[in-house]
């Protein structure tokens, strides 16, 4: 194996345990978070809410600014520290129990945030142009394979070895991916600066409604580890049971999304992305609010399989639209809006149930989904994204 062929691998794998430990703690904050609070059940579902948003809003800030220290800095470098921050700070999340101080260490998480920017510089630099499509789709299938193990391997950790070893573990994961990193990574220089380029993204209409759409759909995706306590307050199990049970739940959704993403990405190649986004986003809005008429955890989990399998396709179909002779930026603006979801979606959900309760909380956010829904209607005309006879080039990830 060359050199270049190595470091893809190796920032793949790296990552692939930067996910997995990112998704196993966040299974467990929610319980976490309840566990410690001296606040009313109110205020503490607000705190869950910001603690578990605040790394995705930050890094939503961020990430541009990292990716363009590339180009100062080597990205190795960069690359490594932002892996020891996350060491440092799971493993001090373990220790902590000032629900004010776990908010500040998830803000510092987001702030130096850039993991996943600076490994696709990383791949982008080591490959050619031959393997740059498979290179890329290797290092998101790494991410992807992380964020489906994590939940379950993190509620299982914590139901065994209780919150502070589960912190601990995740720590050493990440730290794991940072010496592996530091030994098989290869050194870059930074990147060269492009003269003339212009970062400017012209926010035109189009690109504003798609992004509202992203945004709404990554929302659907990542509202629910943050109330899945109360999910399963209402189903009437105890605290031990519930705790087994989120990791499962979070599992098998996050299974069909990953299918529903490399299935109807490829059949958009023979209806059209109109059509394909029109029938997801019709689907994803109807099994979000069916959501609130499960009677318990069976005919939940699978109403959410349902609906994760069908709306994860439309980040990376709506993305597909504008990937062909768009700048940089107007890609970034995009990918901004899947940060966003990440990081609204728990706030939104825990802000709404703090004054209402949850089939509120499941109406809201299929709500919000038909109102980006009838922007994208009333704004991309079907002609212009028939079906094409080569690939669109949709790849798509899971939150």
């Amino acid at each position: 194996m060359d050199a270049s062929r190595k470091n893809v691998f190796s920032v793949s794998f790296s990552q692939f345990g930067n996910a997995f430990s990112s998704n196993f703690v966040q299974i467990f904050f929610p319980f976490y978070i309840l566990n410690i609070s001296t606040y009313p059940l109110q205020y503490t579902l607000l705190w869950t809410g910001a603690i578990m948003g605040a790394a995705s809003l930050c890094a939503a800030i961020t990430s541009p600014f990292w990716g363009s220290l590339a180009h100062r800095f080597s990205p190795k470098i960069l690359y490594l520290r932002s892996l020891l921050v996350n060491v440092i700070s799971f493993f001090l999340m373990g220790f902590t129990t000032d629900i004010h101080l776990l908010f500040t260490l998830r803000v510092i998480q987001g702030l130096a945030a850039g993991t996943s920017t600076i490994g696709l510089i990383i791949i982008s630099a080591s490959s050619t142009k031959e393997n740059i499509s498979s290179d890329l789709g290797l290092f998101q299938s790494s991410m992807t394979l992380g964020q489906l193990l994590g939940p379950l391997f993190g509620s299982l950790a914590a139901a065994t070895f209780g919150y502070k070893g589960s912190f601990v573990a995740a720590s050493c994961v990440v730290f794991s991916s940072f010496i592996f990193g530091n030994l098989y990574i290869m050194k870059l220089p930074p990147l060269p600066r492009k003269e003339g380029a212009s970062g400017r993204t012209a926010l035109d209409k189009r690109l504003l409604v798609a992004g509202f759409l992203c945004f709404t759909a990554m929302v659907q995706m990542t509202f629910l580890p943050s109330v899945l306590p109360n999910v399963f307050d209402s189903f009437q199990y105890e605290h031990a049971t519930a705790l087994r049970l989120a990791g499962t739940v979070v599992l098998c959704y996050t299974a069909t999304a990953m299918i529903g993403i490399h299935v109807w990405s490829r059949l958009s190649r023979r209806i059209g992305l109109h059509r394909m986004i029109t029938l997801l986003v019709i689907l994803g809005i109807l099994l979000q609010a069916l959501l609130a008429f499960s009677r318990g955890v069976i005919d939940f989990t699978i109403i959410r399989m349902l609906q994760t399998g069908f709306v994860a396709a439309t980040f990376s179909l709506v993305i597909s639209i504008f990937a062909k002779g768009s700048k940089g930026s107007t890609l970034g603006f995009l990918n901004a809006t899947r940060f966003a979801g990440n990081a609204l979606g728990p706030i939104l959900a825990t802000s709404i149930l703090a004054y209402t309760n949850l089939a509120s909380v499941y109406f809201f956010i299929s709500g919000i989904t038909l109102l980006a829904f009838l922007g994208f209607r009333a704004v991309f005309d079907p002609s212009s994204l028939r079906p094409q006879n080569r690939s669109d080039g949709t790849g798509g990830e899971t939150a």
